[in-house]
């Protein structure tokens, strides 16, 4: 088999794999927090951004909340209950906007012909109206005895089509907003 001819269906199989959807995330933390004394977290709370229903669903929260769990898990933080006076609380907020995309194209005009034949031709112009969703998750963290916010990620994405492809996305978002969670301490 010819590498060369493969190679281009390796790229296009790790470009499906991974997906084509862009994750906008913005972390924000407060610098003067001491990251490394915080070991066990705790979910206090979700809030539907726009009201649609999208957390009446208990797969939904059950989903996020395995996910940031798992997330902040691997950072070194365990999940302990309220009750246990954890030394992170954990809100997360969720919401789902309808939103358009308008393409338009402007006429175009070419000419053609080879060899003594030639034209000119002119095209049309066009315009296309997408429809989709874009997905929002913001995550805090705040420590509890003084209530201030510590860390807050805001992830951003248009959604996909299936329950399972939005896990996926949720998955990529939660990762890339975490992976420099705890902050390196400032210098001094």
């Amino acid at each position: 088999m010819n590498i060369r001819a493969s190679w281009p269906s390796v790229m296009l199989l790790c470009w499906a794999l991974y997906g084509c959807t862009t994750i906008d995330v913005k972390t924000d933390f407060d610098p003067s927090a001491d990251f490394s004394r915080f070991r066990t977290f705790a979910f206090v709370g979700l809030t539907d951004l726009n009201q649609g229903g999208v957390l009446n669903n208990s797969l939904t929260r059950k989903r996020l909340e395995t996910i940031l769990s798992r997330e902040l898990s691997q950072k070194g933080l365990r999940q302990v209950g309220l009750e246990d006076h954890p030394d992170l609380l954990v809100h997360y907020w969720v919401g789902i906007k309808e939103k358009q995309r308008v393409e338009s194209t402007g006429p175009t005009v070419g000419a053609y012909g080879w060899r003594g034949g030639y034209g000119w031709g002119a095209g049309y112009s066009g315009v296309t109206t997408y429809e989709y969703k874009e997905g929002t998750l913001i995550t805090d963290l705040v420590e509890p005895v003084k209530n201030e916010l510590v860390w807050r990620a805001t992830m951003v994405a248009n959604l996909e089509d299936t329950a399972r492809e939005n896990i996926v996305l949720v998955e990529r978002a939660i990762a890339k907003a975490y992976k420099d969670y705890p902050p390196k301490p400032a210098a001094k």
